[in-house]
């Protein structure tokens, strides 16, 4: 209980201001289940606005509704605050994200919707529910403004206001000159980029339809837009370089393994070893490196369990010795009550053969756990398979939207755990 007998009256006031600001504060969180934190806008030529939107969240709440800016989202992210991608589904005028473990969450995404354009004049405007930064493009000049800024600067050429809490509403006029310039340098970067990484064998295509796409923008008069779909163009072509290098040594990884198991006499299986090993040569002929990894990582397995032919005196050692266990099992299964059978129940086996369409790296995934009585952690599988956190992550995140796998927040920890019936299979 507070006491304010006695107080002069301005601390009275004082203090009562305080109480209501902290109960306000208190109200809105507990209703959001979320409180901001931190509000930019990034608005570009071609009037597109890039937000980035930061909130703190409740650890132990297992989902939160959060709501954007905008209606229309494009390149879309969502992370916790290690960097780590989260799941989420959208919901009217926003997210439904599953925080459970997470301290905060960072949004990034692109909108047209709070731009307008009347003549030369853009103004862009949205109501803040925190004070929020808004980084207008290079050459523009600020000819309007519905509020007193809390600070003004630059950046890269560009006016930076932090605008008070509330309705945002700025006005400005760009000018395009050097937008032309820096446009056309940004094509002819990813241009030279492109043909480099062609040049070594690498089949870009994706990087040259983004090159296409820069050109028909910069035609048009799109100069900000041209450099954008430059710089993907460049960024496409060195991703593109980089997969390639890891399906070639994939490739190269297994044809040894094959060799050896040649070599060593052993045969049985290798045929499949090698059949996986054509598709992945083809794979990475047509630029399908992706496949051409996995492919490959598959025939390198497959030659590692091939056996070698056993002589005639040993095969019929093999035989009888099958004879004499199959008959000591059969009469064991004879003296027990014969269990109900569980049609239901399927072996992670044969499910995986119902589903030639995952990948390696799942199908291995899916043993691990079964192997580890149903369950591991994500940590755990990461040292397993020596994978990088993001790669494992995107990997869990698949399992899960195939439905093979259900994933649970544990001490902090993220719990994978196979589903009994799994997704389409």
């Amino acid at each position: 209980m507070i006491y304010l007998v006695g107080l002069p009256l301005s601390r009275r006031l004082l203090a009562i201001t305080v109480f209501l600001m902290f109960i306000s504060a208190w109200t809105v969180e507990g209703q959001l289940g979320y409180s901001p934190r931190s509000l930019i806008f990034r608005a570009y030529v071609d009037g597109g606005v890039s937000v980035e939107y930061t909130v703190s969240v409740d650890a132990t709440k297992v989902r939160v509704n959060i709501t954007l800016f905008g209606t229309e989202f494009q390149e879309l992210t969502v992370e916790d605050q290690e960097g780590l991608p989260l799941f989420y589904s959208s919901i009217e005028g926003g997210l439904t994200v599953d925080t459970l473990g997470s301290t905060t969450v960072t949004i990034s995404y692109l909108t047209f919707d709070l731009t307008n354009k009347t003549g030369r004049i853009w103004t862009l405007s949205v109501q803040a529910p925190t004070p929020a930064v808004v980084v207008l493009p290079r050459n523009s000049t600020v000819v309007g403004i519905g509020a007193i800024p809390l600070s003004i600067g630059s950046l890269d050429g560009g006016p930076v206001l932090t605008m008070p809490e509330g309705h945002i509403e700025v006005s400005y006029i760009i000018s395009l000159e050097g937008a032309r310039e820096r446009g056309l340098l940004a094509i002819e970067e990813a241009k030279s980029t492109i043909e480099a990484v062609e040049a070594k064998g690498v089949v870009a295509k994706e990087a040259e339809a983004l090159l296409r796409e820069a050109q028909a923008a910069f035609k048009v008069g799109d100069y900000s837009g041209a450099e954008r779909l430059s710089e993907r163009a460049k960024a496409s072509a060195l991703e593109a370089e980089k997969a390639a290098s890891a399906a070639f040594k994939a490739i190269q990884d297994a044809s040894s393994k094959i060799e050896a198991a040649r070599r060593e006499g052993r045969t049985i299986g290798l045929e499949g070893a090698e059949s996986l090993l054509k598709q992945a040569e083809e794979a990475y002929r047509i630029g399908d490196y992706g496949k051409a990894e996995a492919s490959a990582r598959q025939a390198e397995a497959a030659a590692a369990m091939a056996r070698a032919l056993l002589g005639p005196f040993l095969l019929s050692i093999g035989v009888a010795s099958a004879i004499i266990i199959g008959a000591i099992l059969y009469i064991l299964r004879r003296r027990r009550p014969k269990r109900p059978e569980k049609p239901e129940d399927v072996s992670l086996e044969e499910f995986l053969e119902r589903r030639p369409d995952l990948r390696f790296e799942d199908r291995e995934v899916l043993r691990f756990l079964a192997e580890s009585g149903g369950e591991a952690f994500a940590s755990e599988i990461r040292e397993r398979f020596n994978m990088p956190r993001t790669s494992a992550w995107r990997l869990i995140r698949r399992l899960r939207k195939e439905g093979l796998v259900e994933v649970e927040e544990v001490g902090g920890q993220t719990l994978v755990r196979l589903r009994r019936r799994g997704g389409r299979g």
